[in-house]
């Protein structure tokens, strides 16, 4: 609601009119409230909107009417994208369901949610619920590693369960609980069923064809990784015991103190 404008009132009927400068005044409030309700978008989520629409800088650049030196010093953080650009851009992202649930964060975090709602279990390994998030939803792995700090290749293995939980770095791993935002609790048993996927996998290495084909050795590893989730999550009584270090815990929970929140809570 705008407050505070100046406006008069009918003589015959009581109504609130405007004059003409009270109307451009008024309009200038709501402007200028407008371009305060955006939340100001970083050089992160503008180089993401181009990847996410597939589109060259020439390209954003006409869908804006904007200069392609102003959007790629603004990419580059050469210099802040200004209020109004930053609305323009916010209405760009509004039109397209796919950037709305990848740059904003509201609309991330209800995607996240569903997820866990969906395949957050007790048997549920780390790899099942990061490979869920790009699954089973519009989230893009390029979003994930960015808000990770990864190359997508290592989320591949993650999602896989191909790396030990305790060699994950603590800046990284802190940054897939506040993600996932789930208590350190919930994190530990998340890579405990890793661990035990992973101490699985170990045993199929000898048996594994090597393979010169890349994208032929990650189908294999994947199917392996879901033939062992699937027994892992059947037959949880019987799985070899797999416990993560309480110092490798105690570091997680230094470092969310120390880079500002240690109160991240499973909804």
């Amino acid at each position: 609601m705008i407050r505070d404008v100046e406006c008069e009132k009918c003589n015959n009927c009581n109504d609130i009119i405007y004059t003409h400068q009270q109307s451009l005044s008024l309009e200038k409030k709501r402007i200028s409230i407008e371009l305060k309700s955006k939340p100001l978008l970083i050089p992160e989520q503008l180089r993401l909107l181009r990847k996410i629409l597939n589109v060259s800088l020439d390209e954003i650049s006409e869908l804006l009417q904007v200069g392609k030196n102003s959007y790629g010093r603004w990419e580059r953080g050469e210099v802040d994208i200004t209020p109004s650009m930053n609305l323009l851009v916010h209405n760009l992202i509004e039109k397209f369901p796919i950037a709305k649930k990848n740059l904003l964060e509201a609309e991330l975090n209800a995607e996240i949610e569903k997820v866990k709602k969906v395949h957050l279990k007790e048997s549920t390994s780390l790899g099942e619920i990061m490979r869920n998030i790009t699954a089973s939803t519009e989230v893009l792995p390029i979003v994930v590693c960015s808000k990770i700090g990864i190359q997508g290749e290592m989320l591949v293995r993650i999602e896989n369960n191909q790396i030990h939980p305790e060699s994950l770095p603590i800046p990284i791993a802190v940054n897939i609980i506040r993600l996932l935002n789930i208590a350190i609790e919930v994190f530990k048993r998340l890579l405990e069923n890793s661990l035990k996927i992973y101490n699985y996998q170990v045993t199929f290495v000898h048996a594994r064809t090597p393979s010169h084909d890349n994208d032929a050795a990650i189908a294999k590893a994947r199917s392996i990784n879901k033939i062992i989730e699937k027994y892992h999550g059947s037959n949880s009584q019987e799985s070899s015991k797999a416990t993560i270090s309480e110092d490798y815990l105690r570091q997680l929970e230094k470092h969310l103190k120390e880079t500002g929140s240690n109160e991240v809570q499973i909804k």
